[in-house]
This record gives structure tokens, sequence and C-alpha cells, in this order.
């Protein structure tokens, strides 16, 4: 027997057995210290309803107050008929997983282990998923308070988001618009709906024209939609690869170009129509001859340029728009040009944007145009705001919003980033992970608020410690921060780690809880190591972390560097 009661005090976990009958045959030392307050009771042969009645009065069970019998009820049955592991919350705060097992001779053996820093880290990825959650549901309320429809889809050409008003345009495929469809799906399935009648003679020519515009995005695009329906296309690439599109409603737009160009074939015939129509018109419209001078101009010039159309004859178009190019109109074989965006000039010196096209016009003689002009100032600023908040949600999510320095999301791609340039350099790279020693007592002692402001400190003194432009510093989540110093050795990472060591104890924030010094104290693990393409980085994280565990039992506030792989 004492050779079998050594073995098993020897065990990190709290050991009890019962026998048939319910009685106590032998615990080993975890299990004494565990239940020190119960010391006088832990002998051979009292009950397991004893014990546990005592511990209730004794006040070692938190989950037991206030409903002292129901409590004791519940957990003689779970004894007596064990079917799993248990979770107890301990006095000390701790918690511990309590499993219990019927032996073949209806005795019953209980093990006890702490798994406090388990549930620590599911609390932490609640958090975390919390957050990520709150992000997407700010950007998705981003997007759709957009007045234009807004489509994002990743590298790999799926849908990441889009708001109500692209739903809208895109009635006939919006149910086929969910995260993580492809934009070729989406594409399929409102083709066979009759989508996009440009489609109607070869649709997989069209599908593949569609899907090479907006994998390789370089100029607006035009395109039709039932009912003579029209959406100017703006595509962009992001960072991340992926496409980030405006889609604008340019029915209006495209029908009063279409008009024109019906006036333009009957001008000869029906020159009082076209003005007319010209006059009534919500664009400037202008005729111009081949050298760029205006002939005409409707009254709708004068709300867009601030200009009296009579003031503006024999006057250069270039002096409202200076980036026209006459002479591109008159060399296109279409007869003029396409829409485009470009700067103007109103009459009070102010700038704006405008949608100018140029047609030709079917008249013998020397060469006149129609110039059709639309003021998209609003549309122009309202792109820009959208540019800013995407930076703006890509800057948030690389962020951790306590400290103002990286999040562990940030941090991981450019430690993956890093490996890859140091193992094509043949250099070092250097990792340290920091914790804030008793961070919890810290906590418990003087409130979260002042842990927060804790935190923020250690993390604004890491940076200061790691200052040189490719070094960088993260939150690796709680209280424990990671440093990434590329082209660091270990002698010199474990001087940075020092420094650090020694900058947190100067600052002296008063710790009244620590069981290491009267201040805040930090413990450092650093790993360095010659990065190579064919090995994995997480080998550097795992070097680091045993590390710190090494320099935490070592009795904190000191920085242990891990040996050599």
């Amino acid at each position: 027997m004492p050779l079998y009661q050594s073995a098993i005090d020897a065990m990190d976990a709290g050991i009890v057995l019962w026998d048939a009958g319910d009685c106590m045959v032998l615990c080993n030392r975890q299990f004494r210290t565990l239940y020190a307050a119960l010391a006088d009771l832990l002998e051979p042969g009292v009950s397991f309803e004893a014990l546990l009645r005592a511990a209730v009065a004794r006040g070692l069970i938190p989950g037991a107050q206030g409903q002292a019998e129901e409590f004791v009820a519940a957990r003689l049955h779970e004894h007596r008929h064990p079917q799993g592991p248990l979770l107890r919350s301990m006095p000390d705060k701790r918690w511990r997983r309590i499993t219990e097992q019927r032996l073949d001779d209806g005795s019953l053996l209980a093990f006890s282990i702490d798994v406090t820093e388990l549930i620590e880290k599911e609390r932490a990825l609640e958090v975390a998923r919390a957050e990520a959650q709150r992000a997407r549901e700010q950007l998705q309320d981003a997007i759709d308070a957009l007045p234009e429809g807004f489509a994002l889809y990743d590298a790999e050409d799926r849908l990441v988001a889009c708001n109500a008003h692209y739903r809208d345009l895109y009635a006939m495929s919006a149910p086929a618009m969910r995260p993580g469809t492809s934009f070729e799906t989406i594409l399929r399935y409102g083709l066979a709906r009759g989508q996009y009648p440009a489609a109607e003679e070869d649709q997989e020519a069209w599908l593949r024209e569609r899907l090479y515009r907006h994998r390789h995005p370089d100029q607006p695009l035009l395109q039709e939609l039932p009912g003579n329906r029209w959406l100017r296309i703006d595509e962009r690439r992001t960072r991340q690869g992926g496409v980030a599109g405006v889609r604008t409603d340019v029915t209006e737009l495209v029908q009063r170009e279409q008009q024109l160009r019906q006036l333009n074939q009957r001008l000869s015939e029906s020159r009082a129509q076209l003005h007319a129509l010209i006059g009534t018109a919500q664009a400037a419209i202008l005729t111009v001859d081949e050298q760029g001078l205006i002939r005409s101009a409707n009254p709708a010039t004068g709300r867009v340029f601030g200009w009296d159309p009579d003031d503006l004859e024999g006057r250069p178009l270039a002096e409202l728009v200076p980036d026209v190019d006459i002479g591109a109109a008159a060399d296109a074989t279409e007869g003029g040009l396409p829409p485009v965006d470009l700067p103007a000039r109103h009459r009070n010196g102010g700038m704006l944007t405008v949608n100018l096209a140029l047609s030709r016009l079917s008249l013998p003689g020397p060469a006149q145009y129609v110039a059709l002009i639309t003021d998209v100032t609003e549309r122009v600023v309202a792109a820009r705001a959208l540019r800013a908040a995407n930076e703006q949600l890509a800057h948030w999510s690389e962020t951790d919003a306590l400290t103002g320095i990286a999040n562990r999301r940030l941090f991981e791609r450019r430690l993956r980033e890093e490996w890859q340039r140091c193992a094509q350099r043949g250099d070092w790279l250097a990792l340290l992970i920091v914790d804030v020693d008793h961070f919890k007592r810290y906590n418990d002692a003087l409130g979260h608020p002042a842990g927060d402001t804790c935190l923020a400190a250690v993390a604004a003194v890491l940076r200061d410690c790691a200052s040189r432009a490719g070094d960088l510093v993260a939150r690796w989540g709680g209280e424990e921060f990671a440093v990434l110093l590329p082209g660091v050795n270990p002698d010199e990472a474990l001087a940075v780690a020092r420094t650090g060591l020694a900058a947190v104890a100067a600052r002296g924030w008063v710790h009244p809880d620590s069981t290491v010094a009267p201040h805040v104290t930090v413990s450092i693990g650093v790993a360095a190591g010659m990065a190579a393409a064919d090995q994995p980085v997480e080998s550097l994280v795992a070097r680091a972390d045993a590390a710190l565990y090494a320099a935490k039992r070592a009795g904190r506030n000191c920085a242990r560097l891990a040996q050599s792989p």
C-alpha cells in the first residue's frame, strides 16, 4: 500500500477511491491539498455524503450557496450514477474537472484536474467571436447605408458581403447571393433567368467576357438589364486580392443618350424636335465643332457650369472640361467617345466632376459633335468616402482596440511573411512572448478598468523597446503580448527582452497582490532561429511559448531563451 500511495501522490490530479458503500478508502496528496479545509475528516471510512455536507457547510462549494439541500441531492445522484465529467468552480476561483468511474467491484474512483486555463481560453474565444461579429455587423451597416449597389468578393472570387441595393438591382440573382457563393455561380443563376439581355445570342461567350472584366478590372463597365435598365459597374482590386464593386443605376443617362442618338439620325429632318428635347434635358448638352468650339448649349448647361448658354457660343469646350480630347473623338471608329469621368470647372472657379460622352452628328460637311455632360460630383465624393471607409475597416480589423497595437490576426500574417522573407535572405527571426505576471490578481485587486490601463501601458513600453522599422508588437491574447524581431539573433533578442523587463519594472506600477514584486512585472519567453522555407514557423512559436513557461517556473519577472532546435 505505501508504494501504491506514493504513486498516486505523485500524480498531477486529485484522486480519491470510494468503496461500494460510498466510504473513502484512500486519497492522494493533491486531493488533501485541494480540500485542506476538510483535513480533519479525510480519513478512511468517512462517507462521501458526510464530506459533501461538510464541504457545503464550510463554504467550499460556491455553487451550493443558498440551495444546500438541492445541491447535495443532485450531487449525490451524480456521484452514485456517474455519466460523464463534471465542471466545478472552487473557492480559489479556479475550475476543476471531476471524472468519476464505477469499478467492477462496485467501488468508485474519482479524478479531479485543474482546467482553469482551458475555461479562461474558451471565454476569451467567445469574446473574440463577439468582437468579430460586431465588426461584421458594422461593416454590413456601412455598406447598407451606401446609395449605390455594393458587393465585395474575396481573392477566390467568393461573395463576402453585399448591400440591399445590390440585391435590388439584380433581383433575379438575389436568391443566389449568399456569402461564399462564387461570382460565376451568381452570374449563371442570373443568366438562366434572363437577367442579361446582351447574353441572349451567346451566353458562354458573354460569360467569359464578363468574368475576364471582373477579374481584370481596369475601366468602368456599362451593363444592360431587362426593361432597358442600365448599370455603370466600377470594380477595383483590394489589397487582399479581392474585388470591390459599385453599381450605379445610370438608366436615365443611358436612355437620354439613346434618345440623343435617335435624334441625331433625324436631325436633318426635324431640328426643331431635337432642340426641344435638348432644352428640357437635365444633363448639359452642347454641340461642338471639330476645333472643339461650342456652337450651342441647352439650359441645363447653366445649372451645371453656371454659364448663360448664350455666353458659351464660340468658347472652347476645354474651358469647361480641360481634359476633353476632340481629336480622339475624330479618330474613334464609332464616331465619338464613350462616357468618361473628367474634372470640370465651374464659372465661379470651383471644380466638379462630370461624366462626358461625345457623339458625332450624322451631318454633311465638317465634323460636329454633341457633348452629353452630367454632374457626377456627389457620386465621386461618395466613392471616395467608400474607399476611406474600407481602408478604416481594414485598419480596425488588424488593430487591438484596447492597446492600439497590432492584433493577433495581423501578427500571425506578418509572422509568416517575415519567416519567408528571412528564409530568402538566410537571416534570423526572433520572437518574444510576454506575459504580465499575476494579471488576474491585479484585475481582482484594482478592477478591470485599471487592468485595461495596465495592458495599454505595457503595450506602449514594449513598442518603445522594439521600435525598428521592421519590428512588430502585438497583443497575443488576454495579458499576453508578442514581439517580432526580424534579423535579430538569440543574444540580441534576449537583450531586447531584458530591456523590456527593466522598462516595465522602472514604471513602478503598483501591484497589490503580486507574489513576485510590489510592482507590475512580466515574464518573457525568447526564441530565435534561422528561418527556412521548408520549416514551419509554428516551431518558432512553440519554442518561445516553452521558454515563457520556463520563465514562469523560474519565479517570473525574468526572461528565458529557448534552446536551439
